[in-house]
């Protein structure tokens, strides 16, 4: 059963009517096993207009005892918010915050809570949830790092809707379209959510952009994971002190030449992180991986600074070979300039788990109305 919990003013207006978008909701709800709550101090005034209405199957969860942490497995959960005090209900129990944009919310529901545009989307989110876990890519860099791709970006080994769903992908991640945000959102959430592996990360941070602003969808995706998994680091690890050429503009065989230096080159570390980070364990995510080069340059500034454990997440794989690079660093890696040394490099060709191409068919169902 999933368990979708409602704040008392998205359910009613402030006239206590129910909302024309609930009557939706439980609507497009029958027959999926989807359990509504409200969320109120008080229940009895709103039961009364739940029987009259024929909603009894609504129930209610107190909103004191759930602004303690009392929800022990968060996975079947989602949270829709309106007001400031639903951000202690959320955070105390890591549920999965939702922005109903159809109404008025209060800030910090507008600034933490995932917007989803209609009720609709919400139903349509929940069913993407409740998919498999299917990594596209998962394998070993070496004994501390881990890579994983959550699916497949290459259109020439598409089947059957995936090529549709690669487009829409790619205009969310690169074009800064939301048209589909959500659906790339609640993909990515169900290998978060359905992993035990990410339960104990210290640290959830993102590659940044070559022009090193934050003001992309994947920076966005990091934020919501540490607000969803309760991990209270504000400021990013990796700073680009210098704006990099984008691989689009560089020769493939290039690329590959060149590999993690011209990010080495770029990229340093927040000085707020330095002597924080040995036997820690760190995510970093990045929107594509195609030969590794950015990834192989965070992997060895956290393998410098003795790191324990790295997992390495993209939301899309062009199913390229990885180049793994171990470089020697000399230097202080919280400032630019330091010096470091290529030792090796080695091709890695992970396996393609086909099984992630039919929960990418799965989600296009849900979401082609």
């Amino acid at each position: 059963m999933f368990n979708l919990l409602i704040s008392r003013s998205v359910f009613f207006d402030v006239d206590y009517s129910i909302r024309p978008e609930m009557f939706d909701l439980v609507n497009l709800i029958k027959g999926k096993e989807i359990q509504i709550y409200i969320v109120s101090r008080t229940k009895e005034k709103y039961k009364e207009i739940l029987v009259e209405n024929n909603l009894e199957n609504i129930k209610f969860g107190n909103r004191g005892k759930l602004s303690r942490k009392i929800i022990e497995d968060n996975k079947n959960f989602m949270f829709l918010g309106s007001v400031d005090q639903d951000i202690y209900i959320a955070a105390n129990n890591k549920l999965l915050l939702i922005n109903p944009t159809w109404i008025d919310v209060e800030e910090n529901i507008d600034k933490y809570g995932f917007k989803l545009n209609s009720v609709g989307q919400v139903v349509k989110c929940i069913d993407i949830l409740r998919l498999e876990t299917e990594l596209f890519y998962d394998f070993s860099v070496n004994e501390k790092t881990r890579l994983i791709a959550v699916s497949n970006a290459n259109k020439f080994f598409a089947v059957k809707n995936e090529n549709e769903m690669i487009q829409r992908y790619m205009k969310t991640l690169k074009f800064g379209s939301n048209t589909y945000q959500y659906a790339v959102y609640f993909h990515y959430l169900t290998i978060i959510t359905g992993m035990d592996e990410f339960k104990d990360v210290d640290y959830w941070m993102s590659v940044p952009s070559s022009s090193g602003k934050n003001d992309n969808f994947v920076y966005d995706l990091v934020k919501q994971t540490r607000y969803l998994l309760n991990n209270r680091r504000s400021q990013e690890l990796f700073i680009r002190h210098t704006p990099a050429k984008k691989s689009t503009s560089i020769d493939k065989l290039e690329r590959i030449r060149q590999g993690c230096t011209r990010h080495l080159d770029t990229i340093q570390l927040n000085p707020k992180y330095k002597g924080k980070l040995k036997n820690s364990k760190i995510c970093v995510l990045d929107d594509y991986v195609t030969n590794g080069a950015s990834f192989e340059c965070v992997r060895n500034l956290l393998i410098n600074e003795g790191v324990s454990e790295i997992i390495l997440i993209a939301i899309g794989s062009f199913r390229s070979l990885y180049q793994k690079e171990d470089v020697t660093i000399n230097g202080n890696v919280y400032k630019p300039g330091f010096q470091y040394s290529i030792n090796s490099r080695e091709l890695i060709r992970g396996k393609a788990n086909e099984k992630s191409s039919e929960v990418v068919n799965e989600i296009y169902e849900i979401i082609k109305g």
